[in-house]
Formats: structure tokens, sequence, C-alpha cells
């Protein structure tokens, strides 16, 4: 609504770092000063007075994940509709990273994936490229640097 006091110190302590700023709200009438970029919501009003985790809740939440799936995407961070900037850190993600890897090359079994991720430092990335380059991982990881972390590039080049 513009009066939030940690809404409005964020912003203003982003500003004063030059940082760009951007104010996500349900609010179309909030008058925030300062803020680069604005995005209301225009959800209209809750069904239980006082309540902000109905409709503009699930309305920021989408709106969020939109931006930030956009964000991933023009940083490089997804391939086709793979999440591909994965470091296996722990059993769940070493599933997932697994299970990407194979879609790349389809003739590794588990435990092949398994040791090419390993092998990678357990980058997804630098497995893929080492993979699909039939490159080590020095030079998938420069090929990755040199691409400033787009996979595709990376694959090209």
């Amino acid at each position: 609504g513009g009066t939030t006091p940690f809404v409005l110190g964020a912003i203003e302590l982003a500003k004063a770092r030059g940082a760009l700023t951007g104010l996500l709200t349900c609010f179309p009438g909030a008058r925030v000063e300062g803020c680069d970029h604005r995005l209301d919501l225009h959800t209209g009003p809750e069904i239980l007075t006082g309540s902000t985790r109905l409709k503009a809740g699930t309305a920021t939440k989408v709106a969020l994940n939109a931006i930030s799936t956009a964000v991933f995407v023009r940083l490089g961070k997804v391939h086709g509709n793979l999440m591909v900037d994965l470091a296996a850190t722990n059993d769940k993600l070493m599933d997932r990273a697994i299970r990407i890897l194979r879609e790349f090359d389809e003739s590794l079994d588990r435990g092949e994936a398994a040791a090419a991720i390993d092998a990678a430092g357990r980058s997804l990335k630098v497995a893929i490229v080492m993979r699909c380059a039939c490159v080590d991982r020095a030079e998938a990881e420069r090929r990755l640097h040199a691409a400033r972390g787009s996979l595709r590039r990376a694959l090209e080049g």
C-alpha cells in the first residue's frame, strides 16, 4: 500500500547503492517515491477484509514466479524447458541433475550420469558440456566462462 516501512526502507537503501528498483503492489493507489519500475496487480478487494494472503498473495506469487522465470531464462540458467544451472549438492538435486543430464545424453544409465556429474564437480552445466562436446572439465568450464554461462553458446563453440 506504500506505507510499509521495511519496503520503503529497502527501496531507499537500494537506490542509495545504485540499484535498479521495482515495486510490485496489489494496491494501485500506492504512492511510493523513487521506485524505477512499478507493477500494479489489480486484484480488487479481498473476500475477507484485512487478509492479504488470498487474492493479493496468490497474484503476487504468480507474478514473482513469472518474473523470476524470465530472469532465469535471460541469465542462461535454463535450456529449453530444463533448469540446467544446478549444483548437485544433495541427494534430491543429484537425482534431478541425473535426470536432466540423461535428457541430453540418452545413452547414459543412472550410474554413468552420476559419475559424469561427479567428474564435473557436481555442476550439471559443466557435465552437459563435457558429455555433449566431448571435452574435459577444464575445457567445459572455459567454454561456459567464454559463453558467459550460456549453455547454448558453450555447446556451439
